[in-house]
Protein backbone atom coordinates (compact mmCIF):
# COMPACT_ATOMS: atom_id res chain seq x y z
CA UNK A 1 0.00 0.00 0.00
CA UNK A 2 2.86 2.37 0.79
CA UNK A 3 4.40 1.65 -2.63
CA UNK A 4 1.07 2.34 -4.31
CA UNK A 5 0.59 5.69 -2.54
CA UNK A 6 4.17 6.78 -3.26
CA UNK A 7 4.01 5.90 -6.97
CA UNK A 8 0.52 7.36 -7.32
CA UNK A 9 1.55 10.70 -5.76
CA UNK A 10 4.54 11.04 -8.08
CA UNK A 11 2.44 10.22 -11.15
CA UNK A 12 -0.38 12.51 -9.98
CA UNK A 13 2.06 15.43 -9.74
CA UNK A 14 3.40 14.50 -13.18
CA UNK A 15 -0.08 14.46 -14.77
CA UNK A 16 -1.06 17.78 -13.23
CA UNK A 17 2.09 19.62 -14.31
CA UNK A 18 2.77 18.21 -17.80
CA UNK A 19 0.30 18.32 -20.75
CA UNK A 20 -1.34 14.93 -21.42
CA UNK A 21 -0.23 14.76 -25.07
CA UNK A 22 3.38 15.34 -24.02
CA UNK A 23 3.11 12.62 -21.37
CA UNK A 24 1.52 10.20 -23.82
CA UNK A 25 4.18 10.82 -26.45
CA UNK A 26 7.01 10.39 -23.94
CA UNK A 27 5.52 7.13 -22.62
CA UNK A 28 5.17 5.88 -26.21
CA UNK A 29 8.60 6.95 -27.43
CA UNK A 30 9.86 3.41 -27.99
CA UNK A 31 8.03 0.52 -29.63
CA UNK A 32 9.30 -2.77 -31.02
CA UNK A 33 7.84 -6.17 -31.92
CA UNK A 34 8.64 -7.79 -28.56
CA UNK A 35 7.13 -4.97 -26.50
CA UNK A 36 4.09 -4.88 -28.78
CA UNK A 37 3.57 -8.59 -28.12
CA UNK A 38 4.16 -8.32 -24.34
CA UNK A 39 1.85 -5.38 -23.75
CA UNK A 40 -0.88 -6.53 -26.13
CA UNK A 41 -0.88 -9.84 -24.20
CA UNK A 42 -0.55 -8.58 -20.62
CA UNK A 43 -3.34 -6.04 -21.11
CA UNK A 44 -5.87 -8.91 -21.03
CA UNK A 45 -5.10 -9.43 -17.32
CA UNK A 46 -7.30 -6.37 -16.81
CA UNK A 47 -10.16 -7.79 -18.85
CA UNK A 48 -13.46 -8.64 -17.16
CA UNK A 49 -13.34 -12.22 -18.44
CA UNK A 50 -10.00 -12.77 -16.72
CA UNK A 51 -11.38 -11.29 -13.47
CA UNK A 52 -14.38 -13.63 -13.56
CA UNK A 53 -12.13 -16.65 -14.24
CA UNK A 54 -9.85 -15.75 -11.30
CA UNK A 55 -12.91 -15.28 -9.07
CA UNK A 56 -14.29 -18.69 -10.10
CA UNK A 57 -10.93 -20.38 -9.50
CA UNK A 58 -10.77 -18.91 -6.00
CA UNK A 59 -14.43 -19.81 -5.42
CA UNK A 60 -13.60 -23.49 -5.94
CA UNK A 61 -10.48 -23.24 -3.75
CA UNK A 62 -11.96 -21.02 -1.04
CA UNK A 63 -15.58 -19.91 -1.42
CA UNK A 64 -15.24 -16.80 0.76
CA UNK A 65 -12.28 -15.46 -1.22
CA UNK A 66 -14.00 -16.19 -4.52
CA UNK A 67 -17.08 -14.25 -3.44
CA UNK A 68 -14.93 -11.35 -2.25
CA UNK A 69 -13.02 -11.23 -5.56
CA UNK A 70 -16.20 -11.36 -7.61
CA UNK A 71 -17.88 -8.61 -5.57
CA UNK A 72 -14.77 -6.46 -5.83
CA UNK A 73 -14.67 -6.89 -9.59
CA UNK A 74 -18.40 -6.28 -10.07
CA UNK A 75 -18.58 -3.12 -7.96
CA UNK A 76 -15.35 -1.59 -9.26
CA UNK A 77 -16.38 -2.30 -12.87
CA UNK A 78 -19.85 -0.90 -12.31
CA UNK A 79 -18.40 2.31 -10.87
CA UNK A 80 -15.90 2.60 -13.74
CA UNK A 81 -18.64 2.15 -16.34
CA UNK A 82 -20.93 4.67 -14.64
CA UNK A 83 -18.12 7.23 -14.58
CA UNK A 84 -17.11 6.50 -18.20
CA UNK A 85 -20.60 6.65 -19.63
CA UNK A 86 -22.41 9.24 -17.53
CA UNK A 87 -19.94 11.55 -15.76
CA UNK A 88 -16.89 11.72 -18.03
CA UNK A 89 -18.59 10.63 -21.26
CA UNK A 90 -16.95 13.44 -23.25
CA UNK A 91 -13.39 12.34 -22.35
CA UNK A 92 -11.80 11.00 -25.53
CA UNK A 93 -9.13 8.32 -25.80
CA UNK A 94 -5.72 8.82 -27.43
CA UNK A 95 -6.94 7.17 -30.64
CA UNK A 96 -9.44 10.00 -31.18
CA UNK A 97 -6.54 12.47 -31.25
CA UNK A 98 -4.36 10.14 -33.32
CA UNK A 99 -7.10 9.98 -35.96
CA UNK A 100 -7.39 13.77 -36.03
CA UNK A 101 -3.60 14.13 -36.41
CA UNK A 102 -3.07 16.09 -33.19
CA UNK A 103 -1.27 13.18 -31.47
CA UNK A 104 1.47 11.21 -33.18
CA UNK A 105 2.37 7.88 -31.59
CA UNK A 106 2.72 4.34 -32.99
CA UNK A 107 -0.31 2.06 -33.10
CA UNK A 108 0.15 -1.63 -32.30
CA UNK A 109 -1.23 -3.66 -35.18
CA UNK A 110 -4.06 -6.08 -34.47
CA UNK A 111 -5.48 -4.08 -31.55
CA UNK A 112 -9.11 -3.00 -31.62
CA UNK A 113 -8.91 0.72 -31.02
CA UNK A 114 -11.50 2.82 -29.20
CA UNK A 115 -11.90 6.59 -29.48
CA UNK A 116 -14.28 7.51 -26.65
CA UNK A 117 -15.07 6.85 -22.97
CA UNK A 118 -11.52 7.21 -21.79
CA UNK A 119 -11.83 8.12 -18.10
CA UNK A 120 -11.26 6.04 -16.01
CA UNK A 121 -9.51 3.02 -17.50
CA UNK A 122 -11.67 -0.07 -16.94
CA UNK A 123 -8.81 -2.54 -17.42
CA UNK A 124 -6.70 -0.67 -14.88
CA UNK A 125 -9.61 -0.52 -12.45
CA UNK A 126 -10.07 -4.29 -12.75
CA UNK A 127 -6.43 -5.30 -12.32
CA UNK A 128 -5.88 -3.00 -9.34
CA UNK A 129 -9.09 -4.22 -7.71
CA UNK A 130 -8.01 -7.85 -8.15
CA UNK A 131 -4.41 -7.37 -7.04
CA UNK A 132 -5.46 -5.29 -4.01
CA UNK A 133 -7.93 -8.03 -3.03
CA UNK A 134 -5.29 -10.74 -3.47
CA UNK A 135 -2.85 -8.66 -1.43
CA UNK A 136 -5.42 -8.52 1.38
CA UNK A 137 -5.68 -12.33 1.28
CA UNK A 138 -2.01 -13.03 1.67
CA UNK A 139 -0.76 -10.11 3.78
CA UNK A 140 2.77 -10.72 2.47
CA UNK A 141 5.13 -7.91 1.49
CA UNK A 142 6.76 -9.97 -1.28
CA UNK A 143 3.44 -11.07 -2.76
CA UNK A 144 2.07 -7.54 -2.41
CA UNK A 145 5.01 -6.06 -4.33
CA UNK A 146 4.73 -8.73 -7.05
CA UNK A 147 1.00 -8.03 -7.42
CA UNK A 148 1.65 -4.28 -7.53
CA UNK A 149 4.25 -4.71 -10.30
CA UNK A 150 1.80 -6.83 -12.33
CA UNK A 151 -0.89 -4.15 -11.91
CA UNK A 152 1.56 -1.42 -12.95
CA UNK A 153 2.47 -3.32 -16.13
CA UNK A 154 -1.19 -3.80 -17.03
CA UNK A 155 -1.88 -0.11 -16.35
CA UNK A 156 1.09 0.88 -18.51
CA UNK A 157 -0.06 -1.49 -21.27
CA UNK A 158 -3.19 0.65 -21.66
CA UNK A 159 -0.97 3.68 -22.31
CA UNK A 160 1.49 1.80 -24.55
CA UNK A 161 -1.41 0.54 -26.66
CA UNK A 162 -2.89 4.09 -26.83
CA UNK A 163 -6.12 2.92 -25.26
CA UNK A 164 -5.82 5.44 -22.42
CA UNK A 165 -3.93 8.44 -21.14
CA UNK A 166 -1.91 8.29 -17.91
CA UNK A 167 -4.62 10.17 -15.98
CA UNK A 168 -7.16 7.50 -17.00
CA UNK A 169 -5.00 4.71 -15.59
CA UNK A 170 -4.26 6.62 -12.39
CA UNK A 171 -7.99 7.13 -11.81
CA UNK A 172 -8.62 3.44 -12.54
CA UNK A 173 -5.96 2.35 -10.07
CA UNK A 174 -7.44 4.51 -7.31
CA UNK A 175 -10.95 3.28 -8.06
CA UNK A 176 -9.88 -0.38 -8.06
CA UNK A 177 -7.87 -0.23 -4.85
CA UNK A 178 -10.44 1.87 -3.01
CA UNK A 179 -13.32 -0.41 -4.00
CA UNK A 180 -11.37 -3.47 -2.90
CA UNK A 181 -10.61 -2.00 0.54
CA UNK A 182 -14.16 -0.79 1.12
CA UNK A 183 -15.70 -4.16 0.21
CA UNK A 184 -13.10 -5.94 2.34
CA UNK A 185 -14.03 -3.81 5.37
CA UNK A 186 -17.77 -4.26 4.81
CA UNK A 187 -17.53 -8.03 4.45
CA UNK A 188 -15.14 -8.39 7.36
CA UNK A 189 -17.44 -6.39 9.61
CA UNK A 190 -20.79 -7.88 8.59
CA UNK A 191 -20.08 -11.42 7.45
CA UNK A 192 -17.15 -13.78 7.93
CA UNK A 193 -16.30 -13.84 4.22
CA UNK A 194 -12.69 -12.88 4.78
CA UNK A 195 -10.42 -13.24 7.77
Amino acid sequence: MISFIFVWLILFIYTTTVPKFEIHQSLNSYHDYLLDFIFSTITFLGDGIFAVLVSLLFFFLDRKKGIFLLLTFLFSSLLAQLLKNFVFDDFMRPYHYIQSGSLRVPIVSGMKMHASHSFPSGHTTTIFALTAALGLFYQSKKIGIALFVIALFVGYSRIYLSQHFLADTLAGSILGVTTSFIIYQILRKNRPFVK
